[in-house]
């Protein structure tokens, strides 16, 4: 396992980092401008979220609901 001092950067920033590089990654597949809710991690347009952040799971296993 790494260390801490080994980081480029904090686990937050890295964290914010991908959440707008996946943002994005999103916007070009679906053709459409993001809106999020920061505190929620979901997108305003709630079928973006259903499309987009949740996947179906293939062995049987479900995500529980949070």
């Amino acid at each position: 396992m790494g260390k801490a001092l080994e980081l480029h950067c904090t686990i937050q920033a890295g964290a914010r980092f991908v959440t707008v590089a996946q943002m994005g990654n999103i916007s070009l597949r679906s053709g459409e401008k993001l809106f999020s809710v920061k505190t929620k991690m979901a997108f305003t347009d709630e079928p973006f979220n259903q499309l987009f952040l949740m996947k179906e799971y293939h062995n049987g296993f479900p995500l529980p609901k949070v």
